[in-house]
């Protein structure tokens, strides 16, 4: 497998967005490298009741911790697609966070995003 390098540099990026989206409320930062087909039913209010709840729950993000990743595995219609995850520190505990993403006509999306 593969080092990557670049594929953990884009997710990254694309973490560092979503956290900034969580800590401020801002839904099309949030969803900006989403297809429009993987947003069906995530609409604004859901997102505010999200983190309403991950906030609540969890504080602030205060930082993370790469932990790992994994190559070639299939989310739903999205092939080759790759996961990252990272510890999460937040205020009130720690958690993992998971990015994947995928490559379309050379443009990365995000198909899931999660703290557990």
């Amino acid at each position: 497998m593969s080092d990557l390098k670049n594929e953990k540099a884009i997710a990254e990026n694309f973490l560092k967005e979503m956290l900034e989206a969580d800590d401020t409320g801002n839904y099309e930062l949030f969803i900006q490298h989403y297809e429009e087909k993987d947003l069906v039913d995530f609409s604004m209010e859901r997102f505010q009741n999200d983190i309403k709840h991950m906030q609540a729950r969890n504080g602030m993000n205060l930082g993370y911790e790469y932990f790992g990743a994994l190559q070639g595995y299939r989310e739903g219609d999205h092939d080759g697609c790759f996961r990252f995850v990272w510890k999460g520190l937040y205020e009130k505990r720690e958690a993992l966070i998971v990015i994947g993403i995928h490559r379309k006509d050379d443009t990365w999306y995000i198909n899931e995003s999660s703290i557990r």
